[in-house]
C-alpha cells in the first residue's frame, strides 16, 4: 500500500459510516484505513468491526486509553508503514477521486526531496474553505505560505511517513489538545511540499469538535500550547509572528504555573525578557475574562 488514511476518533461512532462510505467508494485502491480509537465509550469498536467484516477495503483498528488526538497521532507515526500518511477526521469525508489524485500527484514528485502534498478542503466538492494556494502544483514551504504569507483555511495535507518517524507530540497528563500544525512546522523546517489547488477533503464542523473549541481549552492545556508557541518563535517566521508567539508563550507558561526563570530555559531569552511585561498583562486580562464565563 502506498497510502494509509489515519483516523483518530473519540465517541464518533455515529459519524464514522459517512467516512467509511466515502472510502469504499473511492475510484481506485492502493490505500488502507487505520482507525485509532482514543478511548471511546460508545460503540466505536463494534461499528468499525462491522466495516472490517464487509471486507470492502483494508482496515486496521487500534484502541488506546484516552489522551487526546495528538496522542493518537503519535501512535500512527509509529505504526504506519506505507509511504504516505493522510489524516482524515472521523466526521469528514473524501471526494471519490481523492486517493486517485494523491497517488497520481505523488508519482510525479516521489523522487523529489519533499515531505508531502497540500490539497484543499471544502465545505463541499465545489466550495473551498479559506484561501487557495497562490500557485497550483507549485513547490513551496508550509511555514512560508501558511504563516508568513497568511494563506488561511484548513488544508488537506498528505505526508511522507518517513519524515514523521522521528516526531512525537509531547504528552502531559490531563492535557488533550495541541494543534496538528506543530508537526507540520517541524517538517517545514526541513522540507518543502507540493501545493495543489484541488478539493479532496470535505469538512463538516460539528458541535463539540476540536475546531469548535476556543481559548479556554487552550488555557487548559498550557504545557502543550507553550510548546507549540516555542516551535513558532524561530527564525523561519516573520518578526510579527515571532513577537505574537512569544507573548502567547508567556501567557501559556503562566497558566501552566511557570516562573520567568523557567520560561527562559529556551533559545529566545532576550525576546522573552523583552515581551515579559506585556505578556504578563495579557495573561491577567485573559484569566479575568475566562473566570467571568
Amino acid at each position: 500500500m502506498t497510502l494509509t488514511i489515519v483516523t483518530p476518533t473519540y465517541n464518533r461512532a455515529h459519524t464514522l459510516s459517512r467516512l467509511y462510505d466515502s472510502l469504499r467508494n473511492q475510484n481506485t485502491g492502493g490505500f488502507s484505513w487505520l482507525v485509532i480509537d482514543d478511548g471511546s465509550t460508545d460503540n466505536t469498536r463494534e461499528v468499525v468491526e462491522g466495516f472490517i467484516a464487509e471486507n470492502k477495503i483494508p482496515i486496521r483498528y487500534l484502541y488506546k486509553e484516552n489522551g487526546g488526538k495528538h496522542s493518537a497521532l503519535n501512535v500512527s507515526f509509529r505504526e504506519v508503514s506505507s509511504e504516505l500518511l493522510f489524516i482524515v477526521d472521523s466526521d469528514d469525508i473524501l471526494t471519490p477521486d481523492a486517493v486517485e489524485t494523491i497517488l497520481k500527484d505523488w508519482e510525479v514528485v516521489r523522487d523529489k526531496n519533499l515531505c508531502g502534498i497540500s490539497y484543499l478542503r471544502g465545505y463541499d466538492a465545489e466550495r473551498v474553505i479559506g484561501d487557495m494556494h497562490p500557485q497550483d502544483h507549485a513547490i513551496d514551504n508550509f511555514i512560508n505560505l501558511r504563516y508568513n504569507r497568511g494563506i488561511g483555511g484548513d488544508k488537506a495535507e498528505v505526508w511522507r511517513t518517513e519524515c514523521l518517524r522521528d516526531f512525537q507530540f509531547p504528552e502531559y497528563p490531563g492535557e488533550r489538545f495541541i494543534s496538528e500544525s506543530v508537526a507540520w512546522i517541524y517538517l517545514a523546517k526541513k522540507w518543502d511540499m507540493l501545493m495543489v489547488n484541488k478539493i479532496v477533503y470535505v469538512t463538516e464542523y460539528l458541535e463539540g469538535g476540536l475546531t469548535q473549541t476556543g481559548r479556554k481549552l487552550r488555557f487548559q492545556c498550557p504545557n502543550l500550547m507553550a510548546y507549540g508557541s516555542l516551535m513558532t518563535m524561530s527564525k523561519e517566521f516573520s518578526l510579527k509572528i515571532r513577537i505574537k508567539e512569544t507573548l502567547l508563550y508567556i501567557v501559556y507558561s503562566k497558566f501552566g504555573g511557570k516562573t520567568l526563570s523557567e520560561m527562559l530555559v529556551s533559545p529566545y531569552k532576550i525576546r522573552i525578557n523583552f515581551c515579559y511585561i506585556p505578556g504578563l498583562l495579557l495573561y491577567h486580562y485573559w484569566r479575568r475574562t475566562i473566570g467571568n464565563k
